[in-house]
């Protein structure tokens, strides 16, 4: 089986994918398109999937020797690039929940993407395997609960980042152009 197939498109929808989670989960409702805070959201967002991928298939990759020895690694990293592109749905909803409707508590929909994404990535194991097995599912879905859980506890400390970032910014600014304190 080619694990290359359809890379850079797919690719390119993940990384959009977690650069949504980021930005819609630190926007700020009262000042939407802060760079500061779309910066961060980004960075946060991508370091989040990063994180959250290497996880996944951490776990995967434990319960799935088997796999790995006849397939090789690469099988269990298809499987989960292909199942995190089911987080494509909840990043459109959170970014219209936050950009359009002008909702502020949108870690729901981060919390529903990450165990539809792992839960996806199982199934994707299942169908390389040729037979589902529960302990797949189980491992991913513990996996996305764990990492849904940190991302939700982090959420409060990760808002406060745009601001402090664009406060030390303009203080820099100010010390430099002469303004002193």
């Amino acid at each position: 089986m080619d694990f290359n197939k359809f890379k850079g498109i797919k690719w390119l929808v993940r990384v959009l994918c977690f650069m949504a989670l980021g930005v819609g989960v630190l926007a700020n409702p009262m000042d939407l398109l802060n760079p500061y805070g779309i910066g961060v959201g980004i960075l946060c967002g991508l370091l989040a999937g990063w994180l959250f991928r290497l996880l996944l298939k951490a776990f995967l990759l434990l319960m799935n020797k088997q796999l790995k020895r006849e397939a090789g690694p690469q099988a269990v990293q298809y499987a989960v690039n292909e199942g995190l592109l089911y987080l494509a749905p909840f990043a459109v909803m959170l970014l219209l929940a936050v950009f359009y409707l002008n909702w502020s508590m949108t870690v729901p929909f981060i919390s529903a993407g990450l165990m539809s994404a792992g839960t996806a990535s199982a199934i994707e194991i299942g169908k390389l395997q040729g037979r589902q097995a529960l302990k797949n599912t189980i491992a991913a879905t513990v996996a996305s609960f764990g990492f849904s859980f940190l991302w939700i506890l982090a959420v409060p400390v990760l808002k406060r980042a745009p601001s402090l970032i664009e406060g030390g910014v303009r203080l820099v600014r100010s010390l430099i152009g002469g303004g002193g304190l």
